[in-house]
């Protein structure tokens, strides 16, 4: 038969495969990307003792193939020769070696013929539509389809094979939230490395593949697949590595890039601010360099910047606002008498009333004073007035800023920018000297107020057990008035506040949908009580295959902490989807499977309604 070597340069591998036939040499050279091709001088001599190769049929395809491509002859070993080749084309010095990476052909099936896999669509064709394409759905692109396609042209031995379907039968079957196996090119990768070219995007997606595989190994359900996917990707790859190697390589090799590269969650490295210059240009100035390296590896660059940009702050009120007030005390604002301008200073606007009338007058008085042009500040602990729908122009939200000392938030005395819906209440009664028991006790009743809707009032025993199970260990349980159930109110944990709010919506979610599957239930609308379970969907995991096809209702939690509820038949698609819109990128989901659309519809008005009335 023939025989083929493939060496890539750039991770210094090569790989020898033999007693191939014609037709499997050529679909390998008709579907693999190279740089160079080599042909040995025995092709030339065919079994009829001519030399001229493909003249009486036997290499005819093989020529066809290679007389329209640039090649050159070699003679000698093919494998020494090749690799000499290959060290005069790149400059390579001759110690360098290459490694070998050939897996063993022996036990597996033959290549597709060229013809089949031509007319199967899995070499493109003219006329003949892409097998893999009709397959697969539209977002899988690039490293999966070559695998796939691969793997129909070279299938692999019955062990391989075995390993693959028991994955798929897996992965089918997990209920739990899955990595989202970023995939990323080897050998660019070692190319970029070895040049020192890799950026703070490369950097990250290495990291998110190891700790995808981290992620794996510590799941119980996905530590089986992790186990089953080693021997696929030896013969992928020629790397053969065991469990605890991989998994203490990628666990180093994520320290080691997580203690350089700036990571998401840090906010070290806000884009400077100033209230006298607009923000987009410190934006155009500093979002190209920002959040890419730890501040700690070039503090003094950081604090360089920051001196400059408070020097431009300094300079621009010191020199160009005096400006600025003059031209404004010569002109006439809204028609107004020349010179005059109105300011207002409004300290805790409306505080003397109910606190909801209070909030929608001080609305409206806000709105009137930004269409008359007023310039002023207004102050107030109102914080249902952000979400009031108010029709202004002008009007800027700001915050006083806090900061974490010691565990403890502690006020900065510095304007910000953004929205604040948070008080220091229980801090500052604590600093004035309250009682510890009374501040634990409103801290309590704060929280309760968010949750209490959802178990004040239910009475149905059989709700009490379905829901036995529900994640509820956050949650102490609080004396109530004789002759009402007990009220659950959280724990205080030091927790961010993401991660409390998954806690209690998740608990809530559980809840209203149990009580009103019991109900559909006994009204004989179900066939059977379905038992809620919420899956959480974190940052940069999506839904387990099982959801495929599935009537689910989900909670998509934003970034400013608000609420989303949806419901759909295709959780990966509308999660992606989500995904994909600015600064959404890394949000968190909850979802359950339901039995059926007109039920995950009902769900999805009754979550609106219901969690809305709870305070989220």
């Amino acid at each position: 038969g023939y025989c083929i070597v493939l060496v890539l340069e750039t991770t210094k591998t090569y790989s020898l495969e033999d007693g191939l036939t014609e037709e499997a040499i050529v679909t390998k050279l008709h579907t693999c990307r190279y740089h160079h091709l080599f042909l040995h001088t025995s092709l030339r001599n065919n079994s009829s003792g001519t030399s001229r190769w493909g003249g009486y049929g036997e290499g005819g395809l093989l020529w066809g193939e290679c007389s329209s491509r640039h090649f050159e002859w070699f003679d000698g070993n093919p494998v020494t020769e090749v690799l000499c080749k290959v060290r005069e084309l790149y400059g390579l010095v001759h110690e360098v070696t290459f490694r070998n990476v050939t897996v063993a052909s022996e036990k597996r099936p033959r290549p597709l013929h060229l013809g089949t896999a031509t007319q199967i669509g899995a070499i493109p064709a003219e006329g003949i539509p892409s097998l893999l394409k009709v397959l697969l759905s539209s977002n899988c692109s690039g490293l999966p389809v070559v695998y796939l396609r691969d793997l129909l042209l070279n299938p692999p031995t019955y062990e391989i094979a075995s390993a693959i379907q028991e994955t798929c039968k897996l992965m089918s079957t997990i209920t739990c939230s899955v990595p989202e196996f970023t995939c990323v090119s080897a050998a660019k990768l070692v190319k970029l490395l070895e040049s020192r070219e890799v950026n703070h995007i490369e950097f990250c997606r290495i990291k998110n593949v190891v700790d995808e595989v981290l992620h794996m190994h510590r799941n119980s359900e996905l530590y089986s697949i992790v186990e089953m996917l080693l021997d696929p990707t030896w013969v992928a790859t020629g790397l053969k590595i065991e469990i605890e190697t991989l998994v203490s390589e990628s666990g180093w090799i994520s320290k080691k890039i997580g203690e350089m590269i700036s990571l998401d969650d840090e906010n070290d490295q806000k884009i400077s601010s100033s209230l006298v210059v607009l923000n987009d240009f410190f934006e155009a100035m500093e979002s190209s360099w920002r959040g890419r390296v730890k501040r700690i590896h070039a503090e003094e660059a950081f604090a360089e910047v920051e001196r400059s940009a408070e020097a431009l702050s300094v300079a621009v009120t010191e020199d160009f606002l005096p400006i600025v007030s003059r031209v404004k005390a010569t002109m006439a604002p809204f028609g107004g008498p020349k010179g005059e301008i109105l300011y207002v200073l409004v300290d805790e606007i409306c505080r003397g009333t109910e606190t909801a009338k209070g909030t929608c007058i001080a609305g409206g008085i806000i709105e009137t004073l930004d269409s008359i042009g007023c310039l002023g500040i207004v102050s107030s602990h109102l914080h249902g007035i952000f979400s009031l729908p108010l029709n202004t122009n002008n009007t800027v939200y700001k915050a006083m800023g806090t900061d974490i000392v010691d565990g403890q938030t502690k006020p900065t005395w510095k304007l910000i920018d953004g929205i604040c819906r948070e008080s220091l209440a229980f801090e500052t009664a604590q600093k004035e000297g309250i009682p510890e028991t009374i501040i634990h006790r409103a801290q309590q009743l704060y929280h309760s107020l968010n949750v209490k809707d959802a178990y004040l009032g239910i009475d149905n025993a059989e709700l009490e057990n379905r829901c036995s199970n529900a994640d509820l260990e956050f949650l102490d349980e609080v004396e109530a008035p004789s002759g009402t159930n007990p009220i659950q109110t959280p724990r205080i944990e030091t927790q961010n506040p993401m991660e409390i709010l998954l806690k209690e919506v998740t608990t809530s979610v559980t809840i209203i949908c149990q009580k009103k599957l019991i109900e559909l239930y006994k009204q004989r609308n179900l066939s059977e009580l379905a038992e809620v379970s919420c899956i959480t969907i974190a940052a940069r995991e999506q839904p387990p295959p099982s959801t495929i096809g599935a009537s689910c209702i989900y909670v998509l939690f934003r970034p400013d902490m608000k609420l989303y509820v949806g419901e759909t038949a295709d959780l990966e698609g509308r999660v992606r989807a989500h995904r994909l819109k600015e600064g959404m990128q890394m949000v968190p989901f909850v979802y359950l499977v339901v039995p059926g659309k007109s039920v995950a519809m009902l769900l999805e008005t009754l979550l609106i309604n219901q969690l809305s009335r709870q305070g989220f």
